[in-house]
């Protein structure tokens, strides 16, 4: 396997530099460790036995080299740990290094090493142990770095050193880090194995003592320290969700007041982002900071992305383009869930105020522009299940073999039907199978939270459902056939929505006028419409409370209640 460092040396490429003091025979005890040397646990046993100090530290340097080793020490334990999905968690000196997406400041000065991997699970507890046993400290003891061995062994994913150490009592709380918290520093797209490996160890130690779930770093919650860990949205889900649901605190505010969500919006996390915001009302996601109103999640990532982008034009660095991306990303998915309202709320005091406030309203009228793609996925996956038995049943109707009641012997025969006869039987058999369900849940992924737009294009969403499966007699009369709008030939789908005084629209135009009017109510401007365009906005021109259906039965006008 490849690690996902793209620039990481193995032990071909360093030196095993020993601290001061450590004897020739404990040296050898630190390197069998290093380059997994040892393929019974008796040849450490019996260097133990022969004076070898199981606390010996030592660092890595660039082969060849006459740096000083990094100041970070490791211990024999330390050096025993494994990485199952070959990645690195150790580092040695180099002289110069430099990868495109580190910070400003960056660490140029170390680089990763990835260890080879020991013959067997069974050989590397059976270490593990000798060396606790002959005194190797399991809190870490002349480790000079906060990495104690137990910190190390998680976030190298390493299950089997894990449990050797919860098993010798290792300590799983400390003042200035969290067992349970997230790994900052790690390969900016980590591989699911490696994922896979983490939430493994996470479910390990919440099983050891569900509490520490709870704890906090300083102030801040594991949810707020999540926000700052690169990873995928499925393991964000579910790291959020198994801290969560033992007593993490995803509401909190910590030190400087920020909640998780503000955090998340701070760093640019849109996993986190999401994940919360499928939680949280839409009063918590346009909540302020307290003694500060103003200062909601939107302003913060507002804030962080217009100096991204102020700093990209002085200094045109490659990295700071993921970065900007990556907030944009997450000020969409804020402005999907509801937190739209939070516009307004920003301060325009001064310029750059004003000027993170215009960072916004792009990213709105881009999520409104991307809106109706959103809402036909909604629909078809509501429609897909009667769609699909509609069709296959229209084939085989006119197959089924019926008697045509001669006596005493009646002759079986084909069923005869008229021109799409059979079709339109198949469909109002289908209509027990659409999923009402399908499209609400395909609406709380693309604007999750509760918010005006939401229910506008939400009851939209499911009176058009409802009236394609139930009202019409084929999938051909939802999809519409072509007919001249406006001396244009165009495709006109079903047509379910009256507007009083003003004849019949169709749920395309009632989603562009709810996008419309949000676009108006914020101040976004170049909303795509996507169809009918030499038209203009002049078809979607009703008021909410206009908008209805017919009563097929009385012939009245029934309004929909939208607001």
């Amino acid at each position: 396997m490849v690690s996902a460092y793209l620039a990481c040396w193995g032990l071909d490429d360093v030196d095993i530099v020993p601290d001061e003091g450590v004897s020739a025979v404990s040296r050898q005890l630190l390197e069998g460790c290093i380059r997994r040397s040892f393929t019974d646990v008796s040849q450490v046993t019996w260097l133990i036995h022969q004076g070898a100090d199981p606390r010996a530290t030592g660092g890595l340097r660039r082969r060849g080299s006459t740096l000083l080793p990094t100041t970070t020490r490791y211990s024999c334990l330390l050096f025993t740990i494994d990485s199952p999905t070959n990645y690195p968690f150790l580092y040695a000196k180099d002289v110069y290094y430099f990868r495109e997406d580190d910070d400003d400041d960056p660490d140029t000065s170390r680089r990763p090493v990835v260890f080879p991997p020991w013959s067997s699970r069974q050989l590397q507890r059976d270490i593990l142990s000798a060396l606790i046993d002959g005194g190797a400290d399991v809190n870490g003891g002349r480790v000079l770095s906060w990495d104690r061995p137990i910190r190390v062994a998680i976030r190298a994913g390493d299950l089997t050193a894990v449990e050797v150490l919860l098993e010798r009592q290792a300590n799983v709380r400390g003042v200035q880090d969290q067992v349970m918290q997230l790994p900052c520093h790690v390969p900016s797209h980590p591989t699911r194995e490696y994922e896979a490996a983490l939430m493994g160890v996470y479910r390990r130690l919440i099983q050891h003592d569900s509490t520490l779930a709870a704890e906090r770093v300083g102030r801040d919650s594991l949810v707020h320290l999540a926000a700052k860990a690169p990873f995928s949205q499925q393991f964000i889900d579910q790291y959020l969700t198994l801290i969560t649901s033992h007593g993490a605190d995803m509401t909190a505010t910590n030190r400087l007041g920020r909640t998780p969500l503000h955090e998340a919006a701070w760093c640019g996390s849109r996993c986190v982002a999401h994940w919360l915001c499928s939680k949280l009302t839409t009063e918590d996601i346009n909540r302020g900071m307290p003694n500060q109103p103003d200062m909601t999640p939107l302003a913060f990532g507002a804030e962080a992305l217009y100096i991204h982008i102020r700093n990209q034009q002085q200094s045109r660095r490659r990295w700071r383009l993921r970065l900007i991306r990556q907030y944009k990303i997450t000020i969409r998915v804020l402005l999907q869930s509801g937190a739209a309202p939070s516009i307004a709320l920003m301060p325009t005091v001064t310029q750059e105020q004003r000027s993170c406030r215009q960072v916004v309203l792009p990213e709105y009228a881009t999520v409104l522009s991307e809106l109706p793609d959103d809402i036909m996925s909604a629909i078809n996956g509501a429609l897909a299940p009667q769609r699909d038995h509609s069709l296959l049943l229209a084939r085989l109707l006119p197959l089924a073999p019926h008697h045509d009641g001669a006596h005493p012997h009646p002759s079986p025969s084909n069923m005869a039907f008229g021109p799409h006869e059979a079709e339109a039987i198949a469909w109002k058999i289908g209509a027990f199978l659409h999923e009402p369900p399908a499209a609400v849940a395909l609406l709380d992924k693309y604007l999750p939270g509760d918010s005006l737009l939401r229910r506008r294009v939400g009851a939209a969403v499911g009176h058009f459902v409802k009236s394609a499966a139930t009202q019409t007699s084929s999938n051909r009369e939802v999809v519409g056939g072509m007919a001249s709008v406006g001396g244009v030939v165009v495709r006109v789908p079903l047509q379910c929505f009256a507007v009083r005084g003003s004849g019949l629209t169709g749920v395309r135009e009632v989603v562009h006028r709810a996008r419309l009017d949000e676009a108006v109510l914020h101040g976004a401007h170049g909303v795509v419409k996507g169809f009918n365009e030499h038209l203009g906005d002049q078809d979607c021109q009703f008021e909410w409370g206009q908008l209805g259906r017919i009563d097929r039965q009385a012939g009245l006008f029934v309004s929909l209640g939208i607001e």
